[in-house]
């Protein structure tokens, strides 16, 4: 990204954005499996996102993931509903397009917690 593009991004966002490093999960319709990404900044409204490498998307792209879609953060235990507004080469801005909602933490029987 040229220095231009980039003071140009700033000055169009009214957010702060944050910079992070957390794995990520894409979900759409039509897959089985989540595609995994970089969540590598975030604001209130939305993120920039980094495609990781793998044998279904060996070149990291950002094309094939369609419009809207659904982020998943394991680490934070959250999603939500994206769409994307700019794509260039592995990365993907994306907006958000509601609140974003906490899942609950996966089920551990007593049994389990007992040892």
């Amino acid at each position: 990204m040229a220095i231009a593009d980039a003071v140009d991004d700033a000055s169009r966002r009214w957010a702060k954005r944050k910079a992070v490093s957390n794995g990520g999960q894409i979900l759409f319709d039509g897959i089985t499996t989540p595609y995994s990404c970089f969540v590598r900044d975030v604001s209130s409204t939305g993120a920039r996102l980094e495609m990781s490498k793998n044998k279904y998307n060996p070149d990291a792209a950002s094309g094939f993931v369609p419009t809207y879609f659904t982020l998943i953060i394991p680490l934070d235990r959250t999603r939500v509903e994206c769409q994307s507004m700019w794509r260039r080469g592995a990365f993907m801005g994306v907006r958000f397009l509601g609140a974003v909602e906490v899942m609950p933490a996966p089920f551990r029987s007593i049994m389990a917690r007992k040892k």
